[in-house]
């Protein structure tokens, strides 16, 4: 009986993961996109949206109402979206007291680059690469609209830097940290006027303090989810 149990047990938590993009029993979050999403980006690859959104909310809470001090693992593989979804999720993880990793797969480009700073650690894969730019926009409306629209671009990509230069400023490993905000924030925006989509390897991306960690090999991500759970 035991073994049965333990089977079953097995198969729930398979459930859990390839269902709701959840592992309870290891306190992991896997924030991937859906092939049922309507809304598809590039290479036919679902970024964030709502419904990415809304299942990572009930996810975050529900790990954290079962314990609100032990640490919350994130697997994160998408290519960016939707702004307002993308705040959503980020909001979320600010909002929890559990201390947050995200690992990195593939790429933290646009929006998930922007996901990647609310986690107190943010790991890259050896192959995954980091994105910024000032994002893209479908505007259309009456010339008042499409100026309110435009008008909020431009305010968002102000929040987009001040929310990378922060964690770029406090990153002790970051080679701008005696820079002041400001200069971090010219020298962001001088990077997508002069290039567009600024790509950064993961080297790069933690030698600028846009991450903290690269782990190697798979078997770092094991030992990192074991030692995860050790923590009371």
């Amino acid at each position: 009986m035991a073994a049965e149990d333990k089977s079953l047990k097995k198969y729930e938590t398979l459930d859990f993961i390839h269902g709701e993009d959840i592992d309870p029993e290891h306190n992991q979050i896997y924030l991937f996109g859906r092939e049922e999403a309507s809304e598809v980006m590039e290479n036919g690859e679902p970024g964030v949206e709502y419904r990415m959104a809304n299942r990572f909310i009930k996810n975050l809470h529900y790990l954290s109402g079962r314990d609100a001090k032990k640490p919350i693992l994130i697997h994160m593989k998408t290519c960016g979206g939707y702004v307002e979804e993308g705040m959503a999720i980020y909001d979320a993880i600010l909002s929890v007291p559990n201390p947050i990793s995200i690992i990195n797969y593939t790429h933290a480009r646009s929006m998930s680059s922007i996901i990647l700073q609310a986690a107190n650690k943010r790991i890259m894969m050896p192959n995954s690469y980091f994105m910024f730019h000032e994002g893209d926009q479908a505007v259309s409306g009456t010339f008042k609209q499409v100026n309110s629209i435009v008008d909020f671009g431009k305010r968002f990509s102000d929040t987009m830097t001040t929310i990378y230069a922060e964690r770029m400023k406090h990153t002790p490993k970051a080679s701008m940290r005696t820079w002041t905000m400001a200069r971090i924030k010219d020298w962001l925006v001088h990077e997508m006027d002069r290039k567009e989509d600024v790509h950064l390897t993961a080297s790069e991306t933690i030698a600028i303090g846009l991450a903290d960690e690269i782990f190697v090999d798979y078997e770092s991500v094991f030992a990192y989810t074991k030692q995860q759970l050790s923590i009371k």
